[in-house]
């Protein structure tokens, strides 16, 4: 496993940004469609790239016209795309993939992966971390946003096509401070933190775990560097149900954990709306989930500019159902997709994610592979590099076996696709 973390805001073209050095002659390449996402799809289309740096989109014809001198590359009867975003990712639960039950339930499910997790070696989560990986890129995953409970970092893959966010994991019902909270990080994270590498941000685990004063200075502290602040929110009903009562299955648990529930008041309220008294919600904010949302909470997102991400297939294995998409993406807020851990999902194919939000939800395979690309690129702060082919971004893109957008994401399910940097 590489350990030397990606500086994701160096300027473009440092060396220690990417392993090869990309041709430094423009290339044009064709195919029978060009997605661009932000704009129309473009049959029989064309990018112009050199160094690694989109130049133009367009037309093949017209662009040929252009670059004449441009030696072109046709990809054929396919589709080029932007390289996926999984907005949201546990890669260090990645030991537990067929190690935890469905359940009917949040509180059960954490206790089956607490007692799975237990039996996990720390070589046998570095390697499952690595086969990880590797198993986004086969996919088509170019970006990934992970949640690290174990701090084990990792900046890019081997051969320096997948970037990593790292988000630090904190709880602590009764930790007051942020500063207890991070001393108790294991070391790795800490020095991470403290040497302020610019791909590391912090993660507040979720509402229920997490003392208002916690969620308050993390969020202090990822708004004065900039960075996006993750949190789970509003995953199921039992986390409402504690949310406003200070009852229920995720109290059990929590007792059980020595976190000592009957401690803290109750914000009696749901979890956007409490995290919207914190001050939480902005741009640089990205709740995970949001499957138990009213439609005041859904305005309070929007309203704020704060990110969602959704994890649909780790909603239905869990058995928390499945979140309101029409209404969220009608409020205008912007959501990413993500896969959630191997504990709760059977793998990290994010264009299965992609076909239950087209098959069970009614949402446009247009608007999915936007949410797959773009806005989950906009959630952890990339948009300037990637997420779209457009002129300036990083050419980072996907040959898919398909010729219209309907069969790009079947086609994905299948695996049937290849990297083009």
């Amino acid at each position: 496993m590489s350990t030397r973390d990606i500086n994701l805001y160096a300027p473009r073209g440092r060396v220690s940004e990417s392993p090869r050095r990309p041709d430094s002659r423009p290339v044009l390449h064709r195919a029978q469609l060009v997605v661009p996402i932000t704009q129309p799809a473009i049959e029989d289309g064309a990018v112009v790239v050199a160094d690694g740096v989109i130049l133009d989109v367009g037309p093949f014809q017209q662009l040929r016209r252009q670059w004449l001198e441009a030696p072109a590359r046709d990809h054929g009867e396919a589709a080029l795309l932007p390289a996926l975003v999984n907005g949201h990712a546990h890669l260090d639960l990645s030991g537990l993939a067929g190690q935890v039950q469905a359940k009917d339930g949040m509180a059960e499910w954490i206790r089956s992966l607490l007692t799975a997790r237990e039996r996990l070696s720390q070589i046998q989560r570095e390697q499952a971390r690595l086969q990880a990986l590797t198993s986004l890129h086969a996919f088509g995953t170019g970006i990934v946003g992970d949640i690290d409970s174990s701090a084990t970092f990792t900046g890019e893959d081997s051969d320096g096509t997948l970037v990593v966010r790292t988000f630090v994991e904190l709880f602590g019902l009764q930790i007051e401070s942020l500063e207890a909270a991070v001393d108790r990080l294991p070391h790795p994270a800490r020095r991470a933190l403290a040497n302020g590498q610019k791909n590391v941000s912090l993660a507040v685990h979720a509402p229920y775990t997490t003392s208002a004063s916690l969620l308050r200075e993390a969020k202090d502290w990822t708004s004065e560097r900039a960075k996006v602040v993750s949190v789970h929110a509003a995953e199921s009903e039992e986390e409402i149900l504690f949310l406003r009562t200070g009852k229920g299955p995720l109290r059990d648990l929590l007792e059980e954990g020595g976190m000592e529930p009957g401690r803290w008041q109750p914000p009696g309220c749901g979890a956007v709306t409490y995290l919207d008294r914190l001050g939480f919600l902005d741009s640089l904010s990205l709740c995970v989930h949001v499957v138990q949302v009213s439609e005041e909470e859904i305005q309070l997102l929007q309203r704020s500019r704060a990110g969602v991400c959704l994890c649909p297939r780790s909603n239905l294995f869990i058995g928390n159902g499945l979140p309101p998409v029409r209404q969220l993406l009608d409020a205008g807020v912007p959501c990413a997709i993500g896969t959630d851990s191997l504990a709760s999902n059977a793998d990290l194919n994010l264009f299965k994610e992609m076909t239950v939000l087209v098959d069970q939800c009614g949402i446009g395979p247009d608007v999915v592979l936007a949410m797959a690309t773009f806005h989950g690129a906009r959630n952890l702060g990339l948009t300037s590099h990637y997420g779209s082919l457009e002129k300036s971004k990083r050419w980072l893109a996907i040959r898919v076996a398909a010729t219209d957008i309907e069969s790009v994401i079947a086609a994905g399910c299948q695996g049937a696709l290849e990297w083009l940097i």
